[in-house]
């Protein structure tokens, strides 16, 4: 007689949302704690000991390395040159309330301008000096960007600007897992996500440390009784156990989350076995995060190091580091001059970093709301003799993105690296472009740049749901296929 089969039970009213929910809370831990000679007798039944198919390992397209700088940082004027409506070099009579004293602005002076990274910064700029401190020229030359000038809510969590599930959709996906962040949200960082993007079979893996990247291959206790050979067994025989179940449940409308949720949650897990392992996703252990990164001996450099390497070795998709102590509005210079710095030591060497891998990839810096100055200058050696920050001021908001392409770099679309522009008084035109007044409409601008990176953005629509550029998609696209 044949034996019946053994069955999976997916609990009543369960929590479970993502793979490595089903592998460390309970699902897969609860087949583990059978008795060896029963599990091992299981695994040798000829009902369940046949090869089963196995996905492939997901080949996702160029990564993203999301920067949130929480509480209201300084982007336009004093780091990324902003100008009027004919761009970057359209400059402003006076950047007074962005930060820069008469004398270093670069309308009087050209010398102030720097374009080593193909998109235009002060030359003074912190977030300059940072990405400087941490490239090559080689590297340098193979970078360009833009910036998009749009005002957004002060010092808030409520501001729509983080696309990464619709990035996730457009194709940036990862082999372990395809989203994560430092902070345990639906974003991943601090400022949330356009609600109609939001998907909670993705919700980001929280990672903050090389140790967390190993929770993406851990098994819990199927390590520590079976060996290797045993353990693919067993995962290969609950893949098709959950969804022989699963099709029994048909009848019950069982939803396609669900089985979307176990079927490939397994597969997944199936493929963490055969190709990866704790050593391969462990930043500390990686020779390239060595040369770039130094000793990881501070939290910035082990969240930057560990997102980066995941990134681009194609173990997730999109990652968003969030970084506090941007509401630096405390009447000094020094005290924004020194974190911005950080900044650009980070995304040089996240481009650092894909420079030895040989790798593309993709940064967006956003951040809830800015800061305006007022002249009273810091003469202080951090505060560089520039206008102290003194209040927040969502209408000098901005956000920027910039492409590493290992090749060469990335081409223009239009030669233009200005999205929006600025008012002569200092603060965003908020009726220049659809994007420069709504974080949902830059989050889906910020989608369709990232499609053109793959010559796929009249796919717009499909990722994010509509085309609220309509017939101007162009207008707000800076870069041709990569």
């Amino acid at each position: 007689m044949k034996k019946e089969e053994s069955k999976i039970v997916i609990p009543e009213g369960h929590t479970l949302k993502t793979r490595r929910d089903f592998l460390s809370h309970g699902f897969i831990t609860a087949l583990s704690g059978f008795a060896a000679p029963g599990v091992l007798s299981f695994l040798s039944n000829r009902a369940y000991g046949a090869d089963c198919a196995i996905n492939e390992i997901v080949q996702g397209k160029t990564p993203v390395f999301i920067l949130d700088l929480a509480g209201g940082a300084n982007i336009p004027g004093s780091n990324v040159m902003v100008g009027g409506p004919g761009g970057q070099t359209d400059y402003l009579q006076t950047y007074k309330s962005l930060g820069l004293p008469d004398d270093m602005n670069p309308k009087n002076n050209n010398s102030f301008i720097n374009e080593e990274f193909g998109l235009k910064f002060h030359s003074d700029s912190a977030f300059l000096r940072g990405m400087l401190s941490t490239t090559n020229i080689t590297i340098r030359s193979k970078v360009d960007g833009g910036i998009f000038c749009s005002s957004s809510s002060d010092d808030t969590q409520n501001n729509p600007l983080n696309p990464t599930y619709w990035l996730y959709k457009a194709g940036a996906q990862g082999s372990l897992a395809n989203l994560a962040g430092t902070r345990d949200s639906d974003s991943g960082g601090r400022s949330i996500v356009p609600m109609s993007s939001l998907n909670p079979q993705e919700r980001p893996v929280s990672i903050n440390r090389p140790e967390d990247a190993l929770n993406l291959v851990n098994l819990g206790r199927i390590n520590d009784i079976f060996n290797r050979d045993q353990a693919q067994r067993l995962l290969r025989s609950i893949e098709r156990m959950s969804k022989r179940k699963l099709e029994k449940f048909n009848s019950l409308s069982l939803s396609d989350q669900i089985k979307n949720l176990v079927e490939c949650g397994y597969i997944k897990s199936q493929d963490v076995l055969n190709q990866f392992s704790p050593d391969a996703v462990n930043a500390a252990l990686d020779t390239d995060v060595q040369q770039v990164f130094g000793t990881l001996n501070t939290g910035v450099k082990r969240q930057t190091a560990t997102m980066a390497k995941l990134l681009l070795d194609g173990y997730v998709g999109v990652a968003t580091v969030s970084k506090g102590g941007y509401d630096y509005h405390n009447k000094t210079r020094s005290t924004g001059e020194n974190r911005d710095f950080e900044v650009g030591e980070i995304i040089g060497q996240i481009f650092s970093l894909a420079a030895r891998k040989r790798k593309n990839i993709m940064v967006y810096v956003l951040t809830d709301g800015g800061v305006a100055a007022r002249e009273d200058i810091d003469n202080s050696n951090d505060g560089r003799g520039k206008y102290t920050w003194t209040g927040d001021s969502g209408q000098r908001s901005s956000a920027f993105m910039m492409i590493y392409r290992d090749s060469a770099r990335p081409e223009l679309r239009t030669g233009r690296r200005q999205i929006g522009h600025f008012k002569e008084s200092g603060g965003v035109e908020n009726s220049a472009m659809v994007t420069s007044n709504s974080s949902v409409n830059l989050a889906k601008a910020i989608v369709a740049n990232y499609l053109s990176l793959h010559g796929e953005e009249a796919d717009l629509s499909k990722i994010v749901g509509d085309n609220p550029f309509g017939a101007d998609l162009d207008k707000y696209i800076l870069m041709n296929r990569l």
